[in-house]
């Protein structure tokens, strides 16, 4: 495809999705007027450019890179198009995707299997058929596929914010700020990885399920089981993560703080029990499958061809509750603080550092400009706790790479922000903010003035 088509075509794809947000009614929901919502998409567009531009930079052989290895593993399934379109079909929909004659595709799509799998199902494999259903559509062309990526990405934020909306107490900006612009959120979620599935599905279901809770409908419980699904089938650990506060927003809105606490305290209880003893009761043991993926993903990043200045030390996990317990804290450290200052040697390390401070000092204006919460509020934080706990431990004890880490911990990111900026007081902070703004307004006019 040639320069002038792809940039023809590029426009043709935004033109288009401009027109979806204008007048689809569901875009009018969180009441943003249409320019600040065509700026937001255009900032999804911006970041998934950048992705690919970054990558292109940092790694001497990008191909190897996330972005490149699921864009081209597409690539290999969209090539039996030409061949035969019904083995196309196979593999995108996993309908007979076992035949011998698609081995040849697997094969070209290199990623397609994993060294280690442990019998859990395969994520990269959603991601390829993801790129290879974008290329039916692009021909296969790279930059097509971000934008149509860029539209999905912004598709989830804003079912996100729709979503938060309902627990801001009618503070618009809360919910926007917190689903949008998370600088690592807004940067990885925005091209054709697995962040991008991820996102979009947590938003979906976050949405609907709130929707749910409050009043059931058939369409809502189908969109439910939808996302879910896909959630499940992009990074289903991020989805039995999420299953434990999600149980929060279904509990009768009478129910007190006091009592909401309590049951959240007996659901996270249960869950840790189901976790421990996994084998006994479901017959897969996830303790040991954790702990053996910690062992291979640490083996794999020290290996000559994969290791990198991002790689870090993590504490050896144990297969007992004990075990676990002990590498709670470092897990919690690595997640909500690395990269450290002293690390950031590079410009991604130094934006995710400062991000990390910038979390840290609205955490510490919280604490001491609390706000008083109500019920509903205080269910949103308590998914946010419940998520972020799960979660970030699960990272934190099994990833021994910084830039793995700023990834994977994304989804709590736009949650815990949401949570935080709505315990917050601003009121003295906006009245400094005004006289400030009055004085400068003074000063000019009095200079204007002479």
């Amino acid at each position: 495809m040639s320069l002038l088509t792809t940039i023809l075509l590029g426009l043709a794809f935004v033109a288009f999705f401009v027109f979806v947000i204008c007048k689809i009614k569901v875009f009018r929901k969180l009441g943003l007027a249409p320019k600040w919502l065509l700026l937001l998409f255009a900032t999804k567009i911006i970041a998934a450019y950048a992705i690919v531009g970054v990558y292109q930079i940092a790694y001497d052989d990008h191909q190897k890179s996330d972005v490149f290895k699921y864009y081209y593993g597409g690539l290999a399934l969209y090539s039996a198009i030409e061949d035969n379109p019904v083995d196309y079909f196979k593999m995108v929909s996993g309908i007979c995707a076992d035949e011998p004659q698609l081995e040849y595709y697997y094969d070209k799509a290199d990623h397609w299997y994993k060294a280690w799998n442990y019998g859990l199902l395969n994520d990269n494999r959603t991601v390829i058929r993801y790129n290879a259903i974008l290329d039916l559509f692009t021909q296969g062309n790279l930059w097509l596929n971000l934008i149509i990526s860029a539209f999905i990405a912004f598709c989830g934020a804003y079912f996100l914010a729709l979503a938060m909306f309902g627990f801001c107490n009618g503070k618009r900006w809360i919910a926007v700020v917190s689903a949008f612009l998370v600088p690592s959120v807004l940067f990885w979620s925005s091209g054709m990885m697995k962040e991008c599935i991820v996102m979009f599905s947590v938003g979906l279901l976050v949405f609907s399920w709130t929707a749910l809770c409050r009043k059931f409908t058939v369409l809502k419980l189908l969109i439910v089981i939808a996302s879910a699904w896909l959630l499940f089938l992009a990074k289903f650990y991020v989805l039995l993560a999420m299953l434990p506060g999600m149980l929060m927003f279904a509990m009768p809105s009478k129910l007190g703080m006091k009592k909401l606490l309590v049951s959240s305290v007996v659901v996270f209880a249960l869950v840790v029990t189901l976790f421990f003893f996994s084998g006994s009761i479901f017959g897969y043991d996830l303790v040991d499958t954790i702990v053996k993926k910690q062992h291979d993903f640490v083996n794999m990043v020290n290996t000559e061809a994969n290791y990198s200045g991002s790689n870090i030390e993590i504490k050896e996990l144990e297969s007992t509750f004990l075990g676990f317990v002990s590498c709670l804290v470092p897990a919690y450290i690595n997640t909500l603080f690395r990269p450290f200052v002293t690390e950031a040697d590079s410009f991604i390390k130094l934006v995710c550092c400062a991000e990390n401070l910038l979390f840290l000092l609205l955490f510490l204006y919280m604490c001491i400009r609390f706000k008083p919460i109500d019920n509903n509020q205080f269910r949103f934080i308590l998914f946010t706790l419940c998520f972020m706990l799960v979660l970030y431990a699960l990272i934190g004890m099994t990833t021994p790479n910084l830039g793995a880490l700023v990834r994977y911990k994304i989804p709590v990111m736009p949650f815990l922000l949401c949570s935080m900026l709505m315990c917050t007081n601003f009121e003295r902070l906006k009245k400094r903010l005004r006289i400030g703004e009055q004085k400068w307004s003074d000063l000019i006019n009095s200079q204007i003035n002479r």
